[in-house]
């Protein structure tokens, strides 16, 4: 399920990192990130988020349990607004307002439970088996042992 915000006055570097927080989480913490984080544009990405969820849950029936935040990733308002900045001895120049958007992709991924589990698995077959080593091939690049 894809959502996005409107284009809000933020820099587009500056709603990246909240993006990037929020990336590949479950969408309960992905909230709960924005809840207690410090930047201004963090309370606008949290309802964001928490529409996004509602929608998922109630338009395209994902269960609310298994919703992670597949994707998100932020582009350029349409235009970036031009207002003038007087300066000293009759010049000006001109400053630029940026505005940003933050898209959202909503998924059924794995729950916490599912990917500790396999996390798991995964150490616990790294533990059982040495690798496996392939004795058919010839090496490559192999240095000289003596240099004389």
């Amino acid at each position: 399920h894809k959502y996005s915000t409107a284009n809000f006055k933020i820099g587009p570097r500056k709603l990246g990192l909240l993006a990037k927080q929020i990336s590949g989480k479950p969408i309960d913490y992905a909230i709960l990130q924005m809840e207690f984080s410090q930047k201004r544009a963090s309370g606008r990405v949290k309802s964001t988020l928490a529409l996004a969820r509602d929608h998922a849950v109630s338009y395209k029936n994902l269960q609310l349990d298994k919703l992670v935040v597949a994707q998100s990733w932020v582009t350029k308002g349409p235009k970036y607004l031009p207002h003038i900045d007087i300066k000293g001895r009759g010049r000006r120049g001109i400053k630029h307002h940026p505005d940003a958007r933050l898209h959202v992709r909503l998924e059924e991924g794995k729950t916490y439970e599912e990917r500790v589990q396999a996390l798991r698995e995964r150490r616990l077959k790294a533990i059982r088996s040495a690798g496996v080593v392939r004795e058919d091939m010839k090496l490559r690049n192999v240095a000289p042992i003596w240099a004389w």
